[in-house]
This record gives C-alpha cells, sequence and structure tokens, in this order.
C-alpha cells in the first residue's frame, strides 16, 4: 500500500513537473518566435474542427436526401449542403499541407534553438563539473535524448491543443445527445492515460538507471570510430573481443526495455478491447432509438461520427499526454544542465588585470582534494613565479603536476591557502581577463579539423587572423616544416575524412597545438608535456626558440624529459602534493635529492 502512495505522489509530482516545462518551453519560444507559435496554432485549430464539419454537413445531407427522397425536386438546402461537403472535404488536404509546411520550419528552429543552449551551457560549465561521473551521466542522457526529445514536446503540445479542441467539440455534441453516453466513453478510454504515463516513467527510470552501462557502451563503440584505435583492434586481434563486449552491454541495457515494451502491450491490448465494448454500447444505443423513430437516420451519422472523433481524439489526448509524460522527464533533464549553477564563483566586476604586463604568480600553502576524494593531492603549497621566469616542475606521476595547473587556470578553487595573481587573490580576478593573459598546451590537447591557417588562429579567435603571425608561429613549433611540404600548405585540409584532407600523424598533430599556443602569444605560457611525442631534434629547436621569448613572458614547463627542463631558471620538484625541492639543475644536483636521483636514472638509459 505504501509503494502504491508512493507511486502516485510520484506520478503526480511528474505531472505537475510536466506542466511546468510546458510553461518554461512555451515562454521561451513565445518570446523568440511568436508568429509561428500563431501560425500552427490557427491551423490545429481549424484541423480539429475541419472532421465535425464534414460529419455534420454529411448528416445533414443525408437527412435532406431522405427527406426528398422519390419527390423528384432538388431544394436549395441540398446544393448548400453539397457544397459545405466538398468544402469541408477540400480544407484539411490544404491544411494538412500548410501543417506540415510550418512544422518542419518549427523543427529547424527548434533543433538549431537547443542545440545550440545546450552546446554553449557545456561551453560555460566548469571544468570540475564536467569531470564529475555523477553529472556525465546526466550529460550522457542530454546527449543521447535531451534535444529531440525537447522538439517532440514542443511540437506534440500542438496536436495535444488539437486533441482538446476536438475532445471538446465531441463532448459537446454527446451532451446534448445524451450525456451519460459521454461520460461512459470517458471512463472507458481513461485507463489509455494511465497505461502511457505508467510504461513511460519505467522508459525513464532505465535510461536513468543504467547510464553508466550506456556510458561504458559509448566508450567501446568509439574506439571503432578513431582509426589509431581500429588499427590497435586489428593488430591486437581485439576486434571480435570488443564487438562481443559491446553486443553484451547493448543486448542488457536493451533487455530492460523489451521486457518494458511486452507489458505495455498486454496492458495496452486490455485496455484497448474495454473502450472498444463501451464504443459498441453506444453505438447500440443510437442504433436502436433510430428504430424507435426517435432519431434521423442522418443525425445518427453525425452521432457516430462524433463517437468516433471522441473516442479517437480522447485515445490521441491520453496518449499524447502519456508520451508527453515520458518526454518530459528528459526535458526536465535539459533544464536541469540548463539551470546548473557554477562551482567556481565569478564576481559580477572583478579585478581586471593589467593586460600589458606580466603578472607575480603565489601559491601560498595552498592545499586542494578533488571533490568526492579525501586524499590530498596538494599539501601546504607554497611556490613563487617571477613574471618572466622560466620555471619548470617535476615529479612522479600523481605527484600533483597538473593539478597545480588546474588551480592555476581557476578550473577547481584551493580548499586551504590561496592563489595571488599580480598580488590580487584568484578568486576575485575576473577570470576571462585572466584567461586572456594565459596560454596552455596539455597532455590531451585538441585536435581541429580545420584549414591549417584557421587551425592556428583559433589560438587567438578574437583578433582578425594574420598569415603572417600564423606562419611566424608555425616556425616556432616546427610545424612549418612539414606545413610547406603539403600541396595547398597553410590552406590544406586537416583530417582524412574530409575532402583533400590530410591526417598528420601525432607528433604533426603536437606541434600544431603548440602552434597555437605561440600564435595567442600569451604573457603567461604553460606547456604540459608539450614534446612528447616530438622528435628531439624538433623538440631541442622549439627549446631553442622558448629562450627567444621576450624576457617578460612567464613560462611553466611540466616534463618527464630532464634534457628540456635543464635549462630553466628554476626546477621545482613535487612529491606526494608538496614541494620537496627547488633551485637550478646544478642546485639540485649538488643536493642529490630527489631531482638528481630522478636525472641519473634517465641519464643511464641513454648510456
Amino acid at each position: 500500500m505504501d509503494k502504491e502512495k508512493q507511486d502516485q505522489k510520484l506520478s503526480l509530482s511528474v505531472f505537475r513537473e510536466m506542466l511546468g516545462n510546458s510553461v518554461r518551453l512555451s515562454a521561451m519560444i513565445w518570446k523568440e518566435n511568436k508568429g509561428s507559435v500563431i501560425a500552427l496554432g490557427l491551423v490545429f485549430l481549424i484541423v480539429s474542427a475541419a472532421p465535425f464539419l464534414q460529419s455534420g454537413s454529411r448528416g445533414l445531407l443525408i437527412n435532406e436526401l431522405v427527406k426528398i427522397a422519390g419527390s423528384g425536386g432538388v431544394s436549395n438546402s441540398l446544393f448548400i449542403l453539397v457544397g459545405v461537403l466538398i468544402l469541408a472535404t477540400l480544407i484539411p488536404s490544404i491544411l494538412f499541407t500548410i501543417q506540415n509546411y510550418l512544422s518542419k520550419l518549427f523543427y529547424f528552429f527548434l533543433e538549431e534553438k537547443f542545440d545550440t543552449l545546450v552546446i554553449q551551457k557545456k561551453g560555460e560549465i566548469d571544468v570540475a563539473i564536467h569531470e564529475d561521473p555523477k553529472h556525465k551521466d546526466l550529460f550522457n542522457r542530454v546527449t543521447e535524448e535531451g534535444t529531440w526529445r525537447v522538439r517532440n514536446f514542443v511540437d506534440r503540445e500542438f496536436f495535444i491543443f488539437q486533441n482538446v479542441i476536438e475532445v471538446t467539440i465531441a463532448s459537446i455534441i454527446l451532451i446534448f445527445s445524451q450525456w451519460w453516453v459521454f461520460l461512459v466513453i470517458l471512463i472507458g478510454t481513461l485507463p489509455e492515460l494511465i497505461v502511457e504515463a505508467r510504461y513511460g516513467r519505467m522508459v525513464w527510470g532505465i535510461h536513468s538507471g543504467r547510464a553508466e552501462t550506456k556510458r561504458k557502451y559509448w566508450e567501446l563503440h568509439g574506439h571503432f570510430n578513431a582509426l589509431s584505435s581500429l588499427v590497435e583492434l586489428k593488430l591486437f586481434q581485439n576486434t571480435q573481443y570488443f564487438l562481443s563486449a559491446i553486443r553484451e552491454l547493448f543486448r542488457s541495457f536493451q533487455l530492460e526495455e523489451k521486457k518494458n515494451e511486452r507489458k505495455k502491450l498486454t496492458h495496452q491490448l486490455i485496455v484497448l478491447c474495454f473502450s472498444q465494448i463501451v464504443i459498441a454500447f453506444a453505438i447500440i444505443y443510437f442504433t436502436l432509438q433510430v428504430v424507435k423513430g426517435n432519431l434521423l437516420i442522418g443525425t445518427l451519422t453525425f452521432i457516430l461520427a462524433s463517437i468516433g472523433d471522441l473516442r479517437q481524439s480522447l485515445s490521441g489526448l491520453f496518449s499524447n499526454l502519456g508520451r508527453q509524460y515520458q518526454d518530459s522527464l528528459f526535458v526536465t533533464d535539459i533544464f536541469k544542465m540548463l539551470d546548473m549553477k557554477l562551482v567556481v564563483k565569478k564576481l559580477e566586476k572583478g579585478i581586471i588585470l593589467e593586460q600589458n604586463k606580466t603578472p607575480e604568480i603565489i601559491f601560498e600553502n595552498v592545499t586542494f582534494s578533488y571533490p568526492g576524494t579525501k586524499k590530498k593531492v596538494l599539501k601546504n603549497f607554497s611556490l613563487k613565479i617571477a613574471p618572466g621566469e622560466k620555471i619548470a616542475l617535476v615529479g612522479i606521476n600523481g605527484a600533483g603536476k597538473t593539478t597545480f595547473v588546474k588551480l592555476l587556470c581557476r578550473f577547481y578553487d584551493p580548499d586551504g591557502g590561496r592563489i595571488l595573481i599580480g598580488g590580487h587573490d584568484l578568486k576575485d580576478i575576473d577570470l576571462e581577463g585572466w584567461y586572456n593573459q594565459l596560454g596552455a598546451i596539455f597532455q590531451d590537447y585538441a585536435r581541429y579539423h580545420f584549414v591549417v591557417k584557421e587551425a592556428i588562429a583559433v589560438g587567438r579567435s578574437g583578433n582578425a587572423s594574420s598569415l603572417e603571425k600564423v606562419k611566424e608561429a608555425a616556425k616556432a613549433s616546427e610545424a612549418d616544416t612539414f606545413i610547406e611540404e603539403w600541396e595547398k600548405k597553410y590552406e590544406s585540409m586537416l583530417g582524412k575524412e574530409f575532402t583533400e584532407g590530410i591526417e598528420p600523424s601525432i607528433g604533426q598533430w603536437q606541434k600544431l597545438a603548440l602552434a597555437r599556443t605561440f600564435y595567442r602569444d600569451p604573457k603567461v605560457l604553460i606547456l604540459d608535456e608539450p614534446t612528447s611525442s616530438i622528435d628531439a631534434e624538433a623538440e631541442a629547436k622549439i627549446f631553442e626558440k622558448l629562450e627567444l621569448l621576450p624576457k617578460d613572458r612567464t613560462v611553466i614547463l611540466i616534463s618527464h624529459r630532464f634534457s628540456t627542463v635543464r635549462q630553466a631558471d628554476n626546477i621545482g620538484v613535487i612529491e606526494d602534493g608538496e614541494l620537496k625541492e627547488s633551485g637550478t639543475h646544478e642546485d639540485l644536483l649538488r643536493l642529490n635529492g630527489t631531482y638528481a636521483n630522478l636525472f641519473n636514472l634517465q641519464a643511464k638509459g641513454y648510456k
């Protein structure tokens, strides 16, 4: 009994949520596209009334024909009724064509509106939220189900409006004929709504509860889209292994949906039989009224058509409401995402950094743990980076180097201590102004399938691109050596999947990413393993060019290659989240600590 009450409360809650979603979506769409809403509303209104105009004129025509049958005369009423019937038959055909056209235009508008809204929100959301597995489940549902469900939801609102008009007209006709017949038909079709709503909730529950399974499925699926993964799958003879894993995940997910659909079919057939019995009873009753002489034959056809229309419109209304109930659950996911509050709080009027001056960077007793974990990745971490200093950070994997960069970029806020940029707490600084001074290449860098010059110039997209600056950046990253060999040079398209596209090697992709960072010409340059896929000769040349950067440019280098860090002004050794050692290469070798040990181990490997 408690379970039933909980289900009832949940259903009422979701129906209220559905109405709230409908009001919110309608307000958003009305604000931007009033014309389409009015035009579609009028078309649906006329379309909903057309069947009753047809059946009414047909019924009156039959009555008129019965009255004049055998007399040989033709009345003016007959011509009028024939004309009305022809018109009532023609209008829906024209309106359906217009309706399809307007609906298509409206579909395009909705697709653009909500796809761009979701993309924009993904761009605004903090990195911290993107890295949270719980939020990934929500993002996954939105990506797979959300935006097309919104389009369906809005589109169905017009059909529900049409159903309501049809039900209203049919109800008025039947209430004036026999009110209790109307009540019986209403009760007979009500179970259809219950079935649709119940199983709509189950569908959403399956998608919600198995989100991680679907994420695993799409992750495995992605290995068949990337060429590098496909090559390894073939060489390691893993194609069938991965295919079996994908099939297993797919079937495990589909199994619940199949069971749900099977149960739904059984219940739909039961309620359909029940509603048909009710309709049959109404037909028998009104037929007997004609036999008794209480009803004209034409009127009977009109009432029977109205019963059919009521039955169909009620069924359509309940079916649409049930599907709307289901889609509303996914629309709620969209709004949950769009309403997400940022973890990193931004001030409305943050401190604007002086753009022409490289700021001093200070980490002051910074402590940090990732959300949902207890392990301190950084512990009372302190470091000072002077303007124009070239500093390298080294340490084993998991020591806290990348976390240092994430905090510096303010993807997260520290749990304790503070980060000062130009003497100001990073939390008080205008973040866009700070990002304007930053340039970074991370281990997992982006690969843009653009024309080469655009793929480099996107490093500073806010300004008009300059081919001369693009070439300078390519030369600084050693990317010019292979770009100049391509037939179309800087006009070459990147990505083999595009017409005449070129697929760079991993090292070439990394050089292009580095060129993008150089093109940005930032005051503070962050390089996280910037040459991990680049040959030693090119790497040496790149670091020679780093030395030629203007003296006021700060460079923060994270690398496992000690040959790349030894020329830094200062080297910091991070161990277990703390800065254990710092100094020049020579200072640290004399110290004979962690740095010296790691350097000697690496040097030994080259002997």
